[in-house]
């Protein structure tokens, strides 16, 4: 799946079919995406994903999103 080779392994992964999800912790930072099979190619694809932080600010959120997009940018 191209998100995990952009992003590397999930720090969790649970079923909640028809679907799943997948945590990614990193620090202050955790990165939560819900994934939903296409019904036609049968692939997991995201359906939605929520960026937070541990202190709950705007600006906090702001530094996790720009450390998750460097990190999708990065080599693994």
């Amino acid at each position: 799946m191209e998100l995990r080779a952009m992003l590397g392994a999930p720090t969790s992964e649970e079923d909640r079919p028809p679907g799943k999800r997948w945590r990614y912790q990193d620090g202050q930072c955790t990165l939560n995406i819900q994934l939903y099979p296409d019904v036609r190619t049968k692939q997991f694809e995201v359906l939605a994903y929520e960026v937070k932080s541990n202190d709950n600010t705007d600006e906090g959120k702001r530094v996790c999103t720009a450390q998750l997009q460097s990190r999708a940018q990065a080599p693994h």
